[in-house]
């Protein structure tokens, strides 16, 4: 059986729309946070409650009016359908967080779909709006990315499921390691080139349908063994 697994943000959404909305909000704070993070000097979830916390006032409203203003891929809902008509499970794993997620799924039609992101509480404090992150997914051996994506993929695939992975950011690396077919773009493709992981470019889901239809047509299509080999891996690991 087929299982695909998106990225979110940059990959349904043109727009990465938490870098807009941390942008936006936390200003130059934001761009300093970043650096501390891809340096290594703070962790996936420190990295989110310092940006959150450099967010002095941002109201749910204010959010949904930022994410009504950002587009989704024009060939996804295409891609959703043909998910459908085949009868391949599509979920959505995000890094991102659940209240601009939903908003903008709803907002196109798309509520019906099934995604996994971090948590966003918004804590009013006088005339003040604040926001307060949540990790629900993170792995506690692994401080890498606050949602492991790697941990959905295996849990709701079985030995036999052939995974597909869609993606283009650093939280995309883990998961990929694991997928038997991978579409990248942006820096996920030099990744892929780095640690020699098959993976077909795109630049839309235009050009994921042209091949998956391509995939669903053969009788037969194989599992990527260094794939299969990790997640047997992890599996003996516990």
């Amino acid at each position: 059986m087929f299982r695909v697994f998106s990225d979110f943000d940059g990959t349904i959404s043109t727009d990465d729309i938490g870098n807009v909305l941390f942008r936006r909000y936390a200003g130059e704070a934001a761009v300093e946070i970043v650096q501390r993070y891809l340096a290594g000097e703070i962790t996936a979830p420190e990295y989110y409650l310092a940006e959150c916390n450099a967010v002095k006032n941002l109201s749910r409203t204010d959010l949904h009016e930022l994410v009504d203003q950002c587009s989704i891929d024009p060939s996804f809902k295409e891609f959703v359908e043909l998910c459908r008509v085949h009868e391949v499970p599509l979920t959505i794993l995000s890094d991102g967080f659940d209240v601009y997620v939903e908003r903008f799924l709803a907002q196109h039609g798309l509520g019906h779909l099934r995604y996994f992101a971090n948590h966003l509480d918004f804590v009013t404090e006088g005339s003040a709006t604040r926001i307060v992150p949540s990790f629900p997914y993170t792995d506690s051996e692994c401080p890498r990315c606050a949602h492991c994506k790697r941990n959905h993929l295996l849990t709701l695939s079985g030995d036999d499921d052939v995974l597909i992975y869609i993606g283009d950011g650093y939280s995309d690396r883990c998961p990929v390691r694991y997928a038997d077919i991978v579409f990248a773009k942006r820096g996920l493709i030099r990744y892929c080139q780095e640690q020699n992981i098959t993976y077909h470019e795109f630049r839309t889901f235009a050009d994921v349908i042209v091949k998956m239809k391509q995939v669903f047509q053969e009788k037969r299509v194989k599992q990527r063994r260094e794939a299969v080999h990790a997640r047997r891996a992890l599996f003996m690991e516990g």
